[in-house]
């Protein structure tokens, strides 16, 4: 974890992001961030749309997981070769 400094830039105030930070997150000037605060207090930036493409995901898992529920399980393909001892 690393400590950085709040500076004001006009009314406003600033936390400069560290050049490392910026490649290691892919921002380039310019770039959208979302900024939110938590229920702990602390501030959380991520890089525009990472945050929707993620639920966006997890969202899809979810419904192929439960497609999959559904299915009947297979025996594994291993485990066939070993019976028959084609291994």
């Amino acid at each position: 974890m690393m400590q950085l400094t709040v500076s004001r830039w006009g009314n406003s105030l600033a936390v400069r992001i560290p050049a490392e930070v910026a490649r290691d997150l892919a921002l380039e000037e310019g770039a959208l961030v979302d900024c939110e605060t938590t229920p702990a207090g602390t501030l959380e930036l991520v890089p525009a749309g990472k945050k929707a493409r993620a639920e966006q995901l997890q969202g899809h898992f979810a419904q192929v997981n439960a497609h999959l529920a559904d299915q009947a399980m297979t025996t594994p393909a291993a485990q066939l070769l070993r019976e028959e001892e084609r291994y």
